[in-house]
């Protein structure tokens, strides 16, 4: 079962070639603003192992975050499954923040860069290796988030945070686990069940571009 991963945030792009739990291959590179402009030059890299002919599965994530990124990333995906017949399979990109927190039954609030100053961020339960949301989707600065947190502290003193961005992680110190999210993370959503069918893109109403 041979799997491409393709993962892209406000900070890198990256590329994951797997068969099963083994990757054949692994690039990501560092970008601006989201663009996806070098994804090209990383999947030329992949002809020499004669991927595009032989993949099973095309992995991508829909959102939330930047609806022009992650729909050309799905053109991307669709352009490559019409070659080979390959499923796409797209994942919350809210999972890959909390695949690596899997075996731990614990509260998380993952945040991530949306735009600007502002960040996406949602409340989790880890429960026996399942996944609950607690709560909707928020789009604020770090004040606010800071406040949304001390309330959630209140009720569960274990609760942490989970992002990838060094503001977040130099704000809230001691209560966070930094992690560089890459392809390798959406891959391992995808063998433990958490992807769809469904390629719908989710974006918040406030952003849209």
């Amino acid at each position: 079962m041979l799997a491409l991963s393709i993962f892209c945030s406000s900070h890198r792009i990256s590329v994951a070639l797997s068969e099963g739990k083994e990757f054949h291959f692994y690039h990501e590179k560092k970008i601006k603003n989201g663009k996806v402009q070098g994804l090209f030059a990383i999947l030329t890299k992949l002809r020499s192992y004669n991927a595009f002919s032989n993949l099973n599965y095309i992995l991508f994530t829909n959102g939330p975050g930047s609806f022009t990124g992650i729909r050309s990333i799905k053109s991307i995906c669709q352009a490559l499954s019409l070659s080979n017949r390959a499923k796409i399979r797209s994942i919350s990109t809210f999972f890959p923040y909390l695949i690596r927190e899997l075996d731990n039954n614990c509260e998380i609030i993952v945040i991530y860069r949306s735009s600007g100053f502002n960040f996406f961020y949602k409340q989790f339960e880890i429960k026996k290796r399942k996944i609950i949301e607690k709560s909707e989707l928020f789009v604020d600065n770090v004040k606010k988030i800071e406040f949304f947190f001390k309330k959630k502290k209140k009720l569960n003193d274990k609760i942490y945070i989970v992002t990838d961005e060094q503001e977040i992680k130099r704000f809230f110190k001691n209560n966070v686990k930094f992690y560089s999210i890459n392809a390798k993370d959406l891959t391992e959503c995808f063998l433990n069940g958490y992807s769809r069918n469904n390629q719908d893109i989710f974006y918040h109403n406030t952003y849209y571009e």
